[in-house]
């Protein structure tokens, strides 16, 4: 089988991010007008039932974006903290974000620059690069990057696997830096978005 170049290879994750924000949009019109997923309706009924398998279920889905985020702008953070509290969804989605990471991590790790190239521009990988081959210099601007909201977070963990960092040392910064930056945007998001609701709906 003949294998796909670099453009067509980000050609497709252009179009599978332009489909995830589309769904997004949609799925999320549906969701504020439709009574299934008002409070004690028939969603959260089916979570209930589904007990245990529900959180899994969340951490799964988490996970997965953090390896390729289809649904944007962390989302699906803030979907966990509508779903299962501040406290429920922060757990959950740490969860998600640090397996994540490491899986990040493990694919910068062994497929290399023919991988991590398809998921940025040559400009930003290039810059990246630079950055990384400066060592510390590297190293201040994951901890930047991992702090502050909007950052290419996700892309950073792969080129980490490129560089000298143990896994050991990484995963120390992940844990140390992304979860608390990601609850506070969790949380201002997430009231914003009930605020929107409630406005809307009284």
């Amino acid at each position: 089988m003949r294998r796909l170049s670099l453009e067509t290879r980000r050609q497709i994750i252009r179009v599978t991010t332009i489909l995830g924000v589309i769904l997004t949009i949609v799925g999320s019109i549906y969701i504020s007008r439709s009574p299934m997923f008002k409070p004690g309706g028939e969603f959260e009924a089916l979570l209930r039932r589904m007990g245990v398998f529900a959180p899994v279920l969340f951490i799964l889905v988490q996970t997965s974006q953090i390896i390729y985020p289809i649904i944007p702008l962390g989302l699906t953070n803030v979907i966990g903290d509508l779903i299962f509290g501040h406290l429920g969804g922060f757990v959950l989605n740490a969860t998600g974000m640090i397996i994540g990471s490491g899986i990040n991590f493990h694919l910068g790790r062994k497929y290399g620059e023919a991988f991590v190239r398809a998921f940025v521009s040559d400009s930003d990988f290039d810059r990246y690069i630079q950055k990384m081959n400066e060592g510390e210099g590297y190293r201040r601007l994951l901890k930047i990057g991992f702090i502050a909201p909007l950052f290419p977070d996700d892309i950073f963990c792969m080129i980490s696997g490129m560089s000298d960092m143990t896994f050991k040392e990484f995963m120390g910064y992940v844990i140390k830096y992304r979860p608390a930056s990601m609850f506070l945007y969790t949380y201002i998001v997430s009231n914003v978005i009930q605020f929107i609701y409630q406005y809307i709906h009284r």
